[in-house]
């Protein structure tokens, strides 16, 4: 399933949307954060304490300023910022999550839509 040409400009909104969307459907994206082409497993969104939005997700391939510590396939936990995201796309693939329990990570302080649980 794929989203939409990852070069054209996306609105805030339309990158939610397919956050959100990958979330509850529980589809993998490709996005480029912070320059890098990053794929990841969304399992919740929400703002933190200063209302910005933040998405806490598996990242299972792709670049990243800190390098990846699974290159196993595990993936790593990370709380990205919303408005770092451009050329967001749901991709076919298998969604991923960690062994380790789904607990609220300190990044988020009010829950929007997590993975099974929709809020709001």
């Amino acid at each position: 399933m794929a989203g939409p040409n990852p070069a054209s400009r996306q609105s805030a909104e339309e990158v939610v949307r397919l956050i959100r969307a990958a979330i509850l459907e529980k589809h993998p994206l490709r996005v480029i954060y912070e320059g890098r082409e990053r794929w990841l497993c969304p399992q919740m969104l929400g703002r933190n304490k200063q209302g910005r939005v933040r998405v806490l997700c598996l990242q299972v391939g792709g670049g990243s300023a800190s390098g990846l510590r699974h290159g196993d396939g595990q993936g790593d936990w990370r709380c990205l910022s919303l408005e770092k995201f451009s050329g967001v796309e749901l991709v076919a693939g298998a969604w991923q999550t960690a062994g380790d329990s789904l607990r609220r990570p300190k990044c988020i302080d009010q829950v929007e839509v997590e993975v099974g649980i929709e809020s709001t």
